[in-house]
């Protein structure tokens, strides 16, 4: 079964479509649903290195990418709400955030921090949409190796 996205572009000033997906699916029924959040910017305009490179590096895509899923009950259980992000920074990717100043509220517990899988990090039951999103933007910005505006690409399942 094929996956299908609507995609949208935002920016960092003006938000509030992509806040309103997060409220309004705060929980699902299902495992599929999920917003994906990225610099809006073309691959091809953005350097790559060659394959060789990518299969023996330690380090995730070039650009980077902000996933939220939304809490869902799995077998009378409630999963969190979970917060993913690759990368090309490498290694403690967490703590380049804290350097730059990129805040993680600390009911946020962070899983994982690996250099090729990125950034997982699990929300409490009741969180604000707006610091994820400000999450997003700021943590894109700072994990990206290349310049880029202040647009977004939002894709969500349907």
């Amino acid at each position: 079964m094929a996956i299908h996205f609507r995609t949208f572009e935002f920016t960092d000033q003006n938000y509030e479509d992509v806040t309103a997906l997060l409220r309004d699916n705060h929980q699902v029924d299902k495992q599929n649903y999920w917003v994906n959040i990225e610099p809006a910017v073309e691959e091809a305009e953005v350097h790559s290195s060659s394959l060789f490179w990518k299969m023996f590096s330690s380090r995730g895509p070039v650009i980077p990418k902000f996933t939220w899923v939304p809490s869902y009950e799995k077998k009378q259980e409630l999963m969190p709400a979970q917060i993913g992000i690759t990368h090309p920074v490498g290694t403690k990717a967490v703590q380049r955030l804290r350097d730059f100043e990129v805040r993680v509220p600390p009911e946020w517990v962070v899983h994982q921090d690996h250099p090729k899988r990125g950034i997982v990090l699990s929300l409490p039951e009741i969180y604000s949409e707006e610091e994820v999103i400000h999450l997003a933007t700021r943590s894109l910005r700072v994990l990206s190796p290349f310049d880029f505006g202040g647009n977004f690409l939002a894709s969500v399942t349907i």
